[in-house]
């Protein structure tokens, strides 16, 4: 009685475990590795910049699952290239005051991750992306601040003021489904002040967007306590790395 009760156990077991097999999901981490030949470098679209306003373009991803909106001009007077949305680069320059790259100097997994430039309303430039396999559903990101938005709030630029007790900034993701409408947000604080000696986060840190699975695109806006009117003082510039789809 006891042998065949053990035996109706482990069939129960090796049942269970094999169901449970069958419902891992794979994940697929989104990678621009590879697509820079030179060190300290960044995405340029092939288009002829304009020196008035911004054009918009798209790049993928080496896999070519989700498609970048991507803004790009020459503002003249030796100001060069200039992007907006999202590029992806290499830089790992950390020292100077505006710098696009990641405070840390470093990616999160490989030697290239995406820097963005966001801002909303009339005349901004939304860093929006596009999943375009529909067998995939957005999973999370890796996050952290640039060097030009965290040097604005530990020492202020001519834009930023120094950050104190009570002081935020946070990037919000908006997902939309195919007719464009929205179906729900995530947020998460790159600086949380409690203290006046508080500082803003200075590693990634994990972006869990699951609330935004049924997404096919998703918008990511920064947002600030110092903000002159509806705009940020703070600059609009974050870095993301490892965005992972799962497969629904």
């Amino acid at each position: 009685m006891k042998k065949l009760s053990l035996l109706l156990f482990l069939s129960v077991f090796a049942f269970c475990s094999c169901s449970d097999d069958d419902d891992v999901k794979n994940e697929v981490v989104i990678s621009f590795e590879n697509l820079l030949t030179e060190k300290n470098s960044q995405f340029i679209t092939d288009g002829t910049p304009n020196n008035l306003a911004f054009q918009k373009v798209e790049f993928n991803d080496t896999q070519n699952l989700i498609a970048f909106d991507h803004y790009y001009a020459d503002w003249g007077y030796g100001g060069g290239y200039s992007f907006a949305g999202f590029t992806y680069m290499n830089i790992t320059d950390n020292q100077t005051a505006n710098s696009p790259a990641p405070i840390s100097g470093k990616g999160k997994i490989g030697n290239v991750y995406l820097a963005v430039d966001s801002s909303d309303g009339t005349y901004g430039t939304p860093a929006i992306f596009t999943i375009k396999e529909n067998k995939y559903r957005i999973k999370g990101t890796w996050i952290t601040n640039s060097t030009y938005a965290y040097n604005g709030m530990v020492k202020g630029d001519q834009m930023a003021s120094v950050f104190k007790s009570g002081d935020w900034y946070k990037v919000i993701a908006t997902g939309y489904d195919e007719t464009g409408n929205e179906i729900g947000k995530a947020e998460i604080l790159l600086a949380d002040y409690k203290t006046d000696n508080d500082k803003p986060v200075k590693d990634w840190i994990w972006f869990d967007l699951a609330a935004l699975q049924n997404a096919v695109k998703i918008k990511f806006i920064p947002d600030s306590s110092d903000k002159t009117g509806e705009y940020i003082n703070t600059a609009a510039y974050f870095c993301l790395d490892g965005i992972t789809l799962i497969e629904k």
